[in-house]
C-alpha cells in the first residue's frame, strides 16, 4: 500500500457484499420466512474496540438487509418488517421456495396482503431529555418544522443552537425530544443521518 493511502478520505461505496439477493427467501434469528426487499451498504459511523474486534468509522463492514415477513415457520401467514445485518440472514431450500408459492396460491388474500404490507421497516429513535415552558415548546416545534429533510445532529444542535440550553437530565425532564433514524442512511463523512423531529411532554 503507497503510505498516502492512509491519509485519502474514505469513500461510500453502494456495491453489494453478501451473495444474497432483492426476492430471495431468507431465514433469519426472528422466526419465519422472510422476502429481501432491499439491500443497503453497513458502514461503520464511529471507531470501535472491544473483544478482539476493532475498525475504524468509515470502513465497510457489510450489507444490510430489509426483510419483509410471509409465513411463520409453519407456513402460517404474518406480516411484519424487520432490517438485519446480511450475515444473520440464510437463503432457504427450494422445498421452502415452493411451499412458499403453493401456500400463496392456496391463500390469494394472505398474498395480497403480503404485497400490500409495509416493506420499511420502524426507524431508530434517538432521545433528548428537555425542560420546556409551554411557551418554548410551541416555538421549538414551529423551528424543528422547517428544519431539512435530513440531518446529522451536529447539523441539528447547529441550526437550533438556543435550544440546546434546555437539554437536561432526565429527572429534572419535562419533554422528550424524538430524532428517527435508519441506519442505512449516512452523509459522506459517515454520520448517521436523522429525520422527523419530534417533541412529546412527559
Amino acid at each position: 500500500m503507497n503510505i498516502f493511502n492512509i491519509f485519502q478520505k474514505k469513500e461510500k461505496s453502494n456495491e453489494v457484499l453478501t451473495t444474497i439477493k432483492i426476492g430471495d427467501w431468507v431465514t433469519q434469528y426472528s422466526a419465519g420466512y422472510w422476502m429481501v426487499t432491499n439491500i443497503f451498504p453497513k458502514y461503520a459511523d464511529e471507531d470501535y474496540s472491544y473483544d478482539g474486534k476493532s475498525w475504524k468509522k468509515g470502513d465497510r463492514l457489510g450489507d444490510w438487509v430489509v426483510l419483509k415477513k410471509g409465513f411463520t415457520p409453519k407456513m402460517k401467514p404474518s406480516n411484519a418488517c424487520d432490517f438485519v445485518d446480511a450475515q444473520w440472514c440464510k437463503t432457504v431450500s427450494a422445498d421452502i421456495v415452493q411451499s412458499i408459492e403453493t401456500a400463496f396460491a392456496e391463500n390469494p388474500k394472505a398474498k395480497v396482503k403480503f404485497e400490500n404490507a409495509p416493506n420499511i421497516p420502524a426507524p431508530a429513535v434517538a432521545s433528548t431529555w428537555m425542560m420546556l415552558a409551554d411557551e418554548q415548546v410551541e416555538l421549538f416545534s414551529e423551528h424543528i418544522k422547517n428544519l431539512p429533510d435530513r440531518f446529522t445532529i451536529e447539523q441539528f444542535w447547529s441550526l437550533s443552537e438556543h435550544y440546546r440550553q434546555y437539554v437536561v437530565d432526565p429527572s429534572k425532564a419535562t419533554h422528550i425530544l424524538y430524532l428517527f433514524s435508519y441506519l442505512w442512511e449516512i452523509d459522506d463523512n459517515f454520520e448517521p443521518l436523522h429525520f422527523g423531529p419530534e417533541i412529546k411532554k412527559l
